[in-house]
C-alpha cells in the first residue's frame, strides 16, 4: 500500500520598509532572505506580500491586509517575516493579529526570534511602541534645534519656496520669497484691512484665475482643479493657520503651536493646541512679506468681529439659547440638500421667508458654482413630503428591487451552505482536538502550555458556536404590499409631525427615510426640479417593522434605486 506524502506547510512572505528614503530593494530582499529560510524548513511558498515606504504604525497598508486576508481565508499555514517590527509598529494590532493567526491555526515566524509565541508578542510589541515614542521624541528634539539655528524644520507655506544650490540640489531648511505669490499676499491682507469678507476676495481671486495654494497638489479629494476658499485666508485664529494668521509673513516663525496625534487604525492626524509656553518663535526678518502696520490693521478688524461674534453668543445664551451641539437639527431637512450645479451642500439663509442656497457659490464664488436661485425651506419641506407619500417607493421600482433581491439571495443561500459546511467541519476537529487534550488530563498530563491550549480551543469552540448560529439565520421574506405598507406609515408620519408633542419624532423618522435631496434649476420652466434618494434600509424598516436589519447586504446594491424625481 502507499502511503501519502504529507503536504508541506503554505508559507506567506511578508518585508516591509518605512521610508522612501531607504533603499527600495529593502522589501525585495527581506523577501529573498525569507525564502531562503522557507525552502531550509521544506515550506512551500504561496503568497509574497510587500509594503514599500510606508510607516509599520500604518494599519491600512495594502500588503498587511492582503496577508490578513490570507490568514483569515485559510489560505496559508506559516507565515514568515524579518522581524515582528516589520509586521506592525503598533502593540494592540501586534496581538490582534497574533490572536488571528493562531484562530486560524497558522504558525507565525520571523528570521530573528523563529517560532512566536505569546511571550515574544507581549515583549516586542512594548518594545516597538517603546521605539515609536522615542523616535517621535528624537525627531522632535531635532526639529527644535533646526528651529533654534534659524531654519525652516518643514512645510512651506503659501508664498514660499525651497532655494537651491547652483547644482540645482535644494537647499534644505532654507525658505525664499516667491515674489508673485507675496503680491497675493499683500493683496488679501490689504483687501481684509479695508473691509472685504474672505468670500469677496476669494471670489475676485478665483474668477481671475490665480492659483491657490496647492500643498497636496492641483487636485482636491474629488478630482476636480483646487481654487480658493474663504476658509485658506480666515483659517483658524488661535491655531495660527490660514493666510491672514501666518507669523511668517511679518518675519516670526512659530514653531510648535500644535501637536498632532494619529487616530488609531487610520492615516489621520488631529491637531492639538500646546500651551503658549511650548511655543518657540524665532525671528526670521528676510520672510517678512507684510510690514506691521497692515499687520496690526487686520488684528484689529479680526478683534472686532470677534467681539461682536461673542457679545451675539452671549446674549443668545441669555435668551435661553441651548449648546448647538445639543440641539435636533433646527429644520427638518438640514444638512441633507445638495446643489443640483457643483453637487455642494445648501445652506440656509435669508429671514422672511428662509431659503437654501449653494454654500460653494458662497464661500468660493461664481466661477466655481453659478448657483442657483434660493429654494424657501417651506416649498423644499412641502416637496419633499409629497415625495416621501407618491413617489419614492413607486411600485414599478419596488418590484425590480425584489426581483434582484430574490437573484442576490438565492447566491446568498449557496454561499450559506459551503460556509456552514466548513464551520461545522472546524466544530468538529475542534471537539476531537478538545476530546484529546481531556484524555491526556485524565492520564495526568495537566501543564501550563495543556491549561492554555485547551483555553484556545474552548474559546474557538464558542466563536464557531456563534459563526453557526449566525449563519444558519434564514433570510426575511419581503412583503407583497410593501409599496402600500410603506405609504401607510409615511402617511401617519406626516400627520405625527403636525402635533406639537410627536413633532420631533416624527421628523427624526421622516430624516431617516433619506438620504440627500439634489435641488437642479429648470431655466424654462423657471421653477425648482427636486430629486429625492432614499435610504433603502431604512424604507424597508418602515414598511416592514420586522427583520429589517438582515435586509443590509442586499439593500446596499439599490441605496438609490427607488429614488424619485419630483
Amino acid at each position: 500500500m502507499t502511503i501519502p506524502a504529507k503536504l508541506s506547510p503554505r508559507a506567506a512572505l511578508y518585508g516591509r520598509f518605512s521610508s522612501s528614503r531607504q533603499n527600495a530593494s529593502s522589501a525585495e530582499d527581506q523577501l529573498r532572505q525569507c525564502e531562503e529560510r522557507a525552502t531550509a524548513n521544506g515550506w512551500t511558498v504561496v503568497h509574497r506580500f510587500t509594503d514599500e515606504a510606508i510607516s509599520g504604525k500604518d494599519d491600512k497598508r495594502p500588503g498587511y491586509m492582503a496577508l490578513q486576508a490570507a490568514v483569515e481565508h485559510r489560505e496559508i499555514d506559516v507565515i514568515l517575516a524579518e522581524s515582528l517590527s516589520r509586521l506592525t509598529r503598533r502593540q494592540g494590532t501586534l496581538g490582534d493579529f497574533y490572536d488571528a493567526c493562531l484562530y486560524h491555526d497558522v504558525k507565525l515566524h520571523t528570521m530573528q526570534e523563529g517560532e512566536i509565541s505569546r511571550m515574544h508578542v507581549a515583549m516586542y510589541g512594548a518594545i516597538n511602541a517603546s521605539f515609536l515614542d522615542s523616535l517621535s521624541d528624537g525627531t522632535h528634539r531635532g526639529l527644535s534645534s533646526v528651529i533654534n539655528d534659524g531654519k525652516s524644520a518643514g512645510g512651506r507655506s503659501y508664498g514660499y519656496r525651497v532655494p537651491k544650490h547652483p547644482n540645482g540640489q535644494p537647499m534644505t531648511g532654507e525658505l525664499e520669497i516667491v515674489p508673485e505669490e507675496a503680491a497675493i499676499i499683500r493683496r488679501i491682507f490689504t483687501e481684509y484691512a479695508r473691509g472685504l469678507s474672505p468670500f469677496a476676495i476669494v471670489d475676485t481671486l478665483n474668477a481671475e484665475g490665480v492659483a491657490p495654494p496647492m500643498v497636496k497638489g492641483p487636485l482636491d479629494h474629488n478630482g476636480k482643479p483646487r481654487v480658493w476658499q474663504a476658509t485658506t485666508v480666515n483659517g483658524n485664529r488661535d491655531r495660527g493657520v490660514g493666510i491672514l494668521n501666518n507669523e511668517l509673513y511679518v518675519g516670526r516663525r512659530v514653531w510648535n503651536k500644535l501637536r498632532y496625534i494619529n487616530v488609531p487604525g487610520t492615516k489621520k492626524r488631529e491637531s492639538r493646541l500646546n500651551p503658549e509656553s511650548e511655543w518657540k518663535i524665532v525671528p526670521v526678518p528676510h520672510l517678512r512679506i507684510v510690514d506691521d502696520a497692515l499687520w496690526q490693521a487686520v488684528k484689529d478688524r479680526q478683534a472686532k468681529l470677534d467681539a461682536r461674534r461673542d457679545a451675539n453668543r452671549i446674549e443668545g445664551e441669555d435668551a435661553g439659547g441651548a449648546n448647538r451641539t445639543n440641539r435636533r437639527p433646527t429644520y427638518l431637512l438640514s444638512g441633507l440638500t445638495r446643489c443640483g450645479c457643483c453637487g455642494g451642500t445648501m445652506n440656509i439663509g435669508g429671514s422672511k421667508p428662509k431659503r437654501l442656497f449653494c454654500s460653494s457659490n458662497k464661500s468660493k464664488g461664481k466661477s466655481v458654482c453659478k448657483g442657483i436661485p434660493g429654494i424657501s425651506m417651506e416649498k423644499l419641506e412641502r416637496i419633499v413630503l409629497d415625495g416621501l407619500r407618491h413617489h419614492l417607493m413607486q411600485p414599478e421600482a419596488v418590484a425590480d428591487f425584489i426581483r434582484r433581491y430574490q437573484i442576490h439571495q438565492r447566491d446568498q443561500d449557496a454561499s450559506r451552505q459551503e460556509t456552514l459546511a466548513r464551520l461545522r467541519a472546524s466544530q468538529a476537529q475542534t471537539e476531537k482536538e478538545i476530546a484529546n487534550i481531556m484524555t491526556a488530563i485524565k492520564a495526568g498530563i495537566f501543564t501550563a502550555t495543556t491549561k492554555a491550549e485547551l483555553e484556545t480551543l474552548e474559546a474557538r469552540k464558542d466563536k464557531l458556536a456563534r459563526d453557526v448560529q449566525s449563519a444558519s439565520q434564514a433570510a426575511p421574506i419581503i412583503p407583497d404590499d410593501l409599496a402600500e405598507t410603506y405609504a401607510a406609515q409615511v402617511d401617519a408620519l406626516v400627520t405625527s409631525l403636525n402635533q406639537p408633542d410627536s413633532r420631533l419624532e416624527a421628523a427624526d423618522a421622516v430624516r431617516n427615510l433619506i438620504d440627500r435631496i439634489v435641488v437642479h434649476w429648470d431655466e424654462d420652466a423657471g421653477d425648482h426640479v427636486v430629486r429625492l434618494e432614499g435610504q433603502i434600509l431604512e424604507l424597508l424598516r418602515a414598511a416592514t417593522n420586522e427583520n429589517a436589519a438582515a435586509l443590509g447586504a442586499a439593500a446596499s446594491f439599490a441605496v438609490n434605486g427607488c429614488g424619485g424625481r419630483i
